[in-house]
């Protein structure tokens, strides 16, 4: 069952407002587990599994995790696998083998750390996934997870091209991590959602969540069909900023000639709405730090927890965007 209970605890950090409602937990409840004593964790050694700081998301996730850690006495020891799963094994292999007492992974991909992961279970470190997901069943590949629900997401984002457009035009999509969990539910969700409508991807092209390869990859989507596109959708919003950097060099106005939209709400995006640059952009917060720990001090406590905790969103426009709100 997906739960909520982290919904609270990320707002607070992140200072949004939210959307999605919380069956089964109460605001009280969440608010109480956000603001829980999270003092035996001090002493204890984290390892965090990161999968590459390519992005700003991942950078502002990775330093939320350091910082969190040094507030709360954790000793966390970090490897950056640069966007390679095989490394990403092999650093949780040699995490296992320092003798972590918790594990912390944000995975590349869906597939190709298993072997890994169940090397920490069966040694007895559980294991918490952070903002993206693995194949494979709780309890034996690892422990929980805490991730935002990329399908609603994209979902959100489709809903107001529709209502843009009128379900009419061409799209370009650009893209995340071919094989992560982002990547294909913020596809699937949007494909999904505009199934049925006279809405036609006319180029759909990678650029691994990098701002410098979706410039690179809408400069040559440019080149091609420049004068037909209406929408263009990024799985991320610094592949939004690549985007729009391109679209300007080549001299359209976004905003006009074609409307850019993306999940996440960084500064930078929140900026972009401001400027009439970006139509939309879905909020999914890197701030797990808070969230990560919580869970953790629970199971240092012998309490069980939920298979999977879902952050809930919010889509900005016009007419709420902040840049205070973007991180």
């Amino acid at each position: 069952m997906k739960k909520h209970a982290m919904a609270m605890m990320m707002a607070a950090v992140m200072g949004m407002s939210l959307v999605a409602s919380m069956p089964g937990v109460s605001a009280e409840e969440a608010e109480t587990e956000a603001a829980a004593d999270l003092s035996n964790l001090s002493g204890l050694t984290i390892g965090f599994s990161q999968s590459d700081n390519s992005s700003n998301w991942k950078i502002v996730e990775t330093e939320d995790m350091q910082e969190k850690a040094e507030e709360y006495g954790i000793n966390l020891i970090y490897t950056d696998a640069s966007g390679d799963i095989a490394k990403q094994a092999s650093d949780i292999e040699d995490l296992v083998a320092q003798g972590v007492d918790y594990l912390i992974v944000a995975p590349q991909q869906e597939d190709g750390l298993q072997a890994s992961l169940i090397a920490a279970m069966d040694a007895g470190i559980p294991v918490i996934l952070v903002d993206r997901g693995v194949n494979g069943d709780a309890g034996t590949v690892y422990t929980s997870s805490i991730m935002s629900d990329f399908v609603w997401e994209a979902e959100q984002i489709a809903e107001r091209v529709i209502e843009y457009t009128g379900g009419t035009g061409n799209v370009v999509i650009i893209e995340g991590t071919q094989g992560a969990t982002s990547t294909t539910d913020r596809q699937e969700g949007f494909m999904n959602t505009i199934e049925g409508t006279d809405l036609e991807v006319i180029s759909d092209q990678v650029a691994n969540y990098s701002q410098p390869e979706a410039q690179e990859v809408m400069e040559n989507i440019l080149q091609a069909q420049g004068d037909n596109i209406d929408i263009v959708y990024c799985h991320g919003v610094d592949m939004a900023i690549g985007a729009i950097t391109a679209i300007k060099a080549a001299n359209y106005v976004p905003g006009e000639d074609m409307q850019v939209v993306c999940v996440d709400a960084s500064k930078d995006g929140m900026e972009a709405i401001l400027a009439g640059e970006l139509l939309c952009a879905c909020s999914c917060s890197p701030f797990f730090g808070e969230a990560t720990f919580s869970l953790i001090s629970q199971l240092v406590d012998g309490e069980t927890l939920e298979v999977e905790y879902i952050n809930e969103d919010t889509v900005y426009d016009i007419t709420n965007a902040d840049v205070a709100l973007g991180y």
